[in-house]
């Protein structure tokens, strides 16, 4: 095959690849980010499923990326052991959101009863056409009687 025809299906291949680069770049510039409400409501289906012990629903909000790395019983005894204070809490308060592109950061306060709140970090991510729990991520403790800036639920 001689060379100029080598090049000229080399440059078209690349030239295919650059486009498909800028119109996936595009279409996904116009898909509108979630409204603030959509990862809050998966948040709280997921304490929901953990408050009535029903660890099989709380997994399925789980992303996909965490589903292969615990298996159910894995998940449900590292909720037991590492997130009690999730299902005792008395409510819950959203603070901050960041959303970027489909991966999102939403902070949620876990208030108890004396008042005192825990901060966790939750990531959440875009599988299909839901949002899914990547990863919860511990933060500082708020003493009793010092009010968080969230919005109360």
């Amino acid at each position: 095959m001689p060379r100029t025809i080598k090049a000229s299906l080399l440059f078209f291949f690349l030239s295919l690849c650059a486009s498909a680069i800028f119109v996936s770049h595009h279409v996904r510039s116009q898909v509108s980010p979630p409204a603030p409400h959509e990862l809050f409501s998966v948040v709280e289906k997921q304490l929901a499923a953990f408050r009535a012990a029903d660890y099989s629903s709380a997994y399925r909000h789980a992303a996909s990326e965490v589903q292969q790395k615990f298996t159910m019983p894995q998940f449900e005894a590292m909720i037991r052991r590492d997130y009690v204070d999730m299902t005792n809490a008395q409510r819950i308060e959203f603070g901050f959101v960041k959303i970027k592109g489909s991966a999102a950061v939403v902070q949620v306060f876990f208030c108890g009863a004396d008042g005192s709140a825990r901060s966790f970090l939750y990531s959440l991510i875009a599988e299909g056409d839901s949002w899914k729990i990547n990863g919860v991520q511990v933060m500082q403790n708020t003493p009793a009687g010092q009010h968080s800036a969230g919005l109360r639920i």
